[in-house]
Parts: C-alpha cells; structure tokens; sequence
C-alpha cells in the first residue's frame, strides 16, 4: 500500500471508492465543490492506493472559527473511506496520521470533528484526539404564524462578522460557496448584514445550516416545515419557540501545536457538519 496525493485526475477513482463504501456515486462537481472549490484553501486529500487501485481515502476541509476571540484556521476531517474489502488492515490510522501531519506542516494547530462510532475509535484509541463537551439539538415546533422581515437571497453580498463571535466565521464568499453553490438545496435570507440558511433533513423537519443576527428570528415564518432543529439557536431561543432536546452530537479535538489549546466549547451549526 502507498498513500498519494489527491489532484483533480483522480476524481473518478474516489468517486468509485465512494460507490463501494457508501452505495452511492458522487459526481465530479461534487468532488471538485468540496476538494478544491473551499475559498479558505483547498481540502487536504489523500489516497491509498493498492495494485493501482484507491482503496483508501481521508480529507481535511478548513474553515475559520473565532475561538476565545480569537480567528483560528481549523482543520475538519471528512469523507473518511476505507474499501470494505481493506477494513481492518489500519488503512484509516495511516492515512489520518500522514494527513495531521501534512496540515500541520501548513500552519495548521488545531483539528475538529463531529465523529461517527468508528472513527471516535481510530480517533481517540490510536491518534490522539480528545473528547470535548457535546453538541445539543434544539428544537422548534410551528404553532402559529409569524411574520418574516428578511429577504431571500440566492447569493450573499456582504454579511457581518467579528471575532467577538464565538464559532464559524463567514464571510460572503464562504456562505456562497458553502450554501449558494453546494450541490444540496438551501433555502438562505439576509437581513441587516446578518444571515439565515435553511437545510431539508426530511420531509416535515427543517434545520438551521448557519445563522447570525437578526435574519433567523425574521425568517422563520417562511420555512413551510413544521419543525426546525437548530444544534446553536441565538440568544433569545426560548422566545422564538426552541426548547432543547435529549439528541447530542459527540465533538473531538486535537491540537498540531504545543502552544494551542483545545477549545472549551466549540459551537458549530449543523450546516458546518451536513456534508462533513
């Protein structure tokens, strides 16, 4: 086995070590949207590679947070695959160890991640990682109308955002490569520099992708399902009708720097976890 880099001519073979894992073939716009099209720097790819075949892959998405008021360039692992006839065989540990160490070597100190129970295992038992406070579910259930003051927009001009802010920072070009240009339908409004993004997870339930300022509260009275979930309402949630929910979200950490420190609570929203 020999691991290599990722590079747009190997879309197809991930796209049918994908059908392989998961059952379903993502298409070349996918791959090219999430592995190279991320307007704070292309994802970190890599490959394992077996008698000319991918039989494994591991990927690091960047984002920025402002964490402890400070902006942060935070690495999140994602699209974590391994062939199912080369489970079991430490493919995963290897790849991951020799991307942590590639992102670490572009300035990189610090990685998130909302896990699944196999990769917590990899994760926490043989790199490294630590457990960090989980992730509530909020919950709203429409009961009577409201009226909406913000607009629907298909693009983002120009949004507010600061570091006193604890979370995900986005500007303009992250919400419309993120949401406008993503291969799944958002629904997104603007309102007095803030934003409000809307994801489908089924057919009566909304969820909130991505919010800041006033546009959640002005925009609810519009999504036509009759349950939003929310994992960070604003403050004021009550009054908009969210209560908390028995659902949680596991998060892990790792610091690539001796200097940086884990976060004491990371606060992501659901549409910075739905394509991870």
């Amino acid at each position: 086995m020999r691991i290599v880099e990722y590079g747009p001519d190997r879309r197809s073979d991930v796209a049918d070590l994908m059908q392989r894992v998961w059952g379903e073939r993502p298409t070349d716009e996918e791959l090219e949207w999430s592995y190279e099209r991320n307007p704070v720097r292309p994802a970190s790819v890599l490959l394992a590679e077996e008698d000319d075949r991918v039989v494994g892959s591991v990927a690091i998405s960047f984002l920025r947070m402002s964490i402890g008021g400070e902006e942060v360039e935070v690495g999140m692992p994602f699209a974590l695959a391994t062939d199912p006839a080369y489970q079991g065989r430490g493919l995963f540990t290897q790849l991951q160890e020799a991307n942590e160490e590639r992102v670490r070597e572009l300035g990189i100190r610090l990685l998130l991640i909302v896990p699944n129970a196999a990769s917590t295992r990899v994760l926490v038992g043989r790199l490294g990682w630590r457990g960090l406070p989980s992730l509530r579910v909020w919950a709203r259930v429409r009961v009577l109308p409201r009226r909406t003051r913000a607009r629907r927009v298909t693009l983002f001009d120009t949004v507010t955002e600061g570091c006193a802010r604890e979370g995900v920072l986005r500007d303009a070009d992250w919400l419309n490569w993120r949401f406008g240009g993503a291969p799944r339908e958002y629904r997104s409004f603007a309102r007095k520099g803030g934003y409000a993004v809307y994801g489908r997870a089924r057919r009566r339930v909304a969820f909130v992708a991505a919010s800041q300022g006033d546009a959640l509260a002005d925009s609810l009275g519009v999504v036509a399902e009759p349950v939003v979930i929310a994992t960070a309402p604003p403050p004021g949630s009550l009054l908009s009708g969210f209560v908390p929910t028995p659902r949680t979200f596991t998060v892990l950490g790792k610091a690539l720097h001796p200097a940086q420190e884990l976060p004491a609570r990371p606060r992501f929203e659901l549409g910075d976890l739905d394509f991870m």
